[in-house]
């Protein structure tokens, strides 16, 4: 069977920006606009696997999903309850209650406490040395979060959340639904779908800089 990687063209082993793209180039590549109503099921697909892949949980989850357990070996000659060459049963070693107490495993104790402290020093040099986030490039392909501005014909073209934008996308359909009553729908510039966008109080493009007013009186 395909998988999602394989719908997108992609390895599973695949970086979150090698998946975005293979995503782009497949939805460029099999859009209704290019090949008609024939494509449409192939492109709810490419939508699916992008929904999934582009999430870390949902990804993480599908993930287990395709580990298949391998098959329970079939009991061989060399089983101890198979019959040996000769034809006669194994016996088994009789049962020792006392066996367990001569010789107790000893737990690492030590050596898991250096690992522990050692485990807290990173993870608190970490926190002391990381930086602001570098935020992803704008590509226009929109999902969850996104600050976007409202363009002069209503489509949504996404914007750096540190640049001037009308509001943040709340959830991105590709299925034709209804938005939620307290977002308005826009359609993306790619035409992949229908952003539902949380507009900000005084929209950008109407101020201009994208800055609430507070003009001083006089």
């Amino acid at each position: 069977m395909a998988t999602l990687y394989d719908l997108l063209g992609v390895a599973p082993g695949a970086s979150a920006d090698e998946v975005r793209a293979a995503y782009r180039r497949a939805a460029r590549e099999h859009h209704p606009d290019r090949h008609g109503e024939a494509a449409s099921s192939r492109m709810a697909d490419i939508n699916h696997a992008w929904q999934v892949l582009s999430d870390p949980q949902r990804r993480r989850e599908y993930d287990l999903s395709l580990r298949v357990p391998s098959a329970r070996e079939s009991v061989g000659p060399s089983s101890p309850a198979a019959p040996s060459a000769a034809g006669s049963p194994v016996v088994e070693p009789a049962f020792n209650p006392l066996a367990r107490y001569q010789d107790p495993p000893r737990f690492p104790w030590r050596f898991m406490g250096v690992m522990a402290l050692v485990g807290i020093a990173f993870v608190m040099l970490g926190v002391f040395t990381a930086g602001d986030p570098k935020p992803h490039a704008v590509d226009n392909v929109l999902h969850a979060g996104d600050c976007v501005v409202i363009e002069a014909n209503g489509d949504a073209s996404e914007r750096l959340c540190t640049d001037p934008h009308d509001g943040v996308v709340a959830l991105f359909l590709s299925n034709g639904s209804a938005c939620p009553a307290d977002t308005q729908p826009h359609r993306d510039l790619l035409g992949m779908g229908i952003a539902c966008v949380q507009m900000l109080t005084v929209p950008a493009t109407a101020s201009g800089l994208g800055e609430v007013g507070n003009g001083e009186a006089g």
